[in-house]
């Protein structure tokens, strides 16, 4: 084999190995990943995260309408974990991820969690009409605008979905970057189950 083949082939081997160490690093596997040390963001799944009680920042006010014309003050929800999910009727990973969200919700709802969705940069007719074809149990503010993202800042989504576990004081306690991982609806309710024990036990 002449040498600069040889070299060649090398480098695609090494590069192959490094892919498949950042896959296997990169949370595919089965369940949560173990916690990271005390005191630091633990990773437990590709994009998921669980926030420790020190770093924790509470959730800002906000008081707003839902797409059924009620009016939902996330401070009045303190006293028992949140479940956040920012959405829109044009985001196909929105779309992937609602059967599991409402899997997640029945359970969780049975666990004393609130859900509830958050709307964003929407059209409040297709959003009525999202909430209509996926039969969403749960409440959905209306925030067109994304005035909520804005006031989490760095804590706030730049595109949904993005989901937020706000712990009994209020505090973002884990995060959601992208739609729930998992595959199969059942899989992601079973995960965001599991982180929301978690991050707030």
């Amino acid at each position: 084999m002449p040498r600069r083949t040889g070299v060649a082939l090398v480098a695609v081997v090494v590069v192959a190995a490094a892919v498949v160490l950042v896959v296997r690093a990169g949370g595919g596997g089965k369940g949560l990943a173990p916690e990271a040390g005390t005191g630091q963001v633990a990773t437990v799944a590709a994009g998921v995260s669980v926030v420790p009680q020190a770093q924790r920042r509470p959730l800002p006010p906000f008081t707003g309408q839902t797409l059924d014309d009620q009016e939902i003050d996330l401070a009045a929800l303190r006293g028992r974990p949140l479940v956040l999910n920012f959405w829109a009727s044009w985001c196909g990973p929105c779309r992937a991820e609602q059967e599991g969200l409402e899997l997640a919700s029945k359970t969780l709802a049975g666990r004393d969690v609130r859900m509830v969705g958050v709307n964003i940069r929407d059209d409040r007719g297709a959003a009525a009409s999202y909430l209509q074809e996926f039969r969403v149990g749960y409440p959905s503010l209306f925030d067109r605008p994304a005035l909520l993202p804005a006031r989490l800042g760095a804590l706030g989504p730049q595109a949904p979905p993005y989901t937020l576990v706000v712990d009994a004081q209020g505090r973002v306690a884990a995060r959601v970057f992208g739609a729930l991982p998992g595959g199969r609806p059942d899989r992601q309710a079973a995960l965001l189950t599991d982180l929301v024990e978690r991050a707030t036990k």
